[in-house]
């Protein structure tokens, strides 16, 4: 029977450590070995990491400064015991029963090779709910389900030993280069919408930024979706209704203009959204969020690749890396 080592990384988390192993202690089913790699915490995530140590049947520790996310999961792996591996983050809350259903798919079948799970929000503002709503990938659409993410999937060790790993060279975006280059080679890849986890989205604006920031960086270094020409016409859109702003203050009448092109913007980037999420939200303050929301995540992840496809253009060792990367 296949064995499950279930893999973290984790970094001055200190807080997220309790939600995520008291959720593991809770499971309907354990793993069989749990491997966690610390990449230099100088807060008390040891400690806490340490106290559950003689509460699971394996649980090993590695300390490994000054690794990035690829890095610490593939070291985790090269370690692992056993065939089939499971991936969440530090922070994630599992459902009692998401270990159980992340993994079904691959003991009852030996032809599917990967499984994502569902990711809920778990939220204590508004300002969280609809971050958590916005920020989570969309798993009705086939493209998604056939990509698994980091912080909810179970894949096959095999897997990993043929991609190559996760890759190294870059600090975002990992996981989606490693679950497109499982799908390139043809693996099976499914999603289990009953494999829950629980996840806390970022509670500010600055954060929500950052975040999206770090994502559309990581897409650009590995030129995700290969064109340019869709980033600079959003950037610039974005900087002429800046520029219109500031022209108001001495010329009022161009404000006109910046009203135009923010209903402009509403209509393309933030009514969509907000379509879809008025069919099951009746809170009027979606009405606010949402594009607020969606205005900053489209600028910042734009900006985020723009400096990424920089980096891609101009160091060439994140082409020869991708390159490396997608032809194993």
């Amino acid at each position: 029977m296949n064995k499950i080592t279930f893999i973290t990384t984790v970094l001055n988390d200190e807080k997220g450590i309790n939600s995520l192993f008291n959720g593991l202690l809770e499971q309907s089913t354990r793993p069989d070995e749990i491997i966690v790699v610390d990449g230099g915490s100088k807060d008390n995530t040891l400690a806490k990491l340490e106290s559950y140590l003689d509460k699971f049947t394996l649980f090993k520790i590695i300390q490994a400064p000054n690794t990035n996310i690829s890095q610490g999961r593939n070291l985790a792996i090269l370690n692992a015991s056993h065939p089939i591996i499971v991936v969440t983050d530090a922070g994630c809350r599992p459902d009692k029963n998401w270990l159980f259903e992340i993994t079904k798919p691959l003991l009852d079948a030996s032809e599917i090779d990967a499984v994502s799970g569902k990711v809920i929000a778990e939220t204590n503002s508004v300002l969280e709910h609809y971050s958590g709503l916005l920020s989570l990938p969309d798993h009705t659409t086939k493209e998604q389900e056939e990509l698994f993410y980091g912080r909810n999937s179970a894949f096959r060790k095999t897997i990993w030993e043929q991609v190559g790993g996760y890759p190294e060279w870059l600090y975002t975006a990992e996981d989606s280069l490693f679950a497109l280059a499982a799908k390139k080679r043809g693996f099976s890849i499914i999603h289990n919408p009953k494999a829950i986890i629980f996840w806390r989205p970022r509670n500010s604006l600055r954060k929500i930024a950052k975040m999206f920031y770090l994502y559309g960086k990581g897409n650009g270094r590995i030129a995700w979706g290969g064109e340019i020409k869709g980033t600079l016409y959003w950037l610039r859109n974005h900087g002429l209704l800046f520029l219109s702003f500031l022209l108001g203050f001495i010329y009022p009448f161009v404000w006109l203009a910046t009203t135009c092109l923010a209903l402009y913007l509403y209509k393309l980037i933030a009514l969509p959204s907000l379509a879809r999420i008025r069919k099951f939200e009746t809170d009027w303050r979606r009405e606010l969020y949402v594009p607020l929301i969606i205005f900053i995540r489209n600028f910042s992840s734009n900006l985020g690749y723009l400096s990424g496809f920089i980096e891609y253009k101009r160091n060439p060792i994140f082409k020869e890396n991708l390159d490396k990367y997608m032809e194993k």
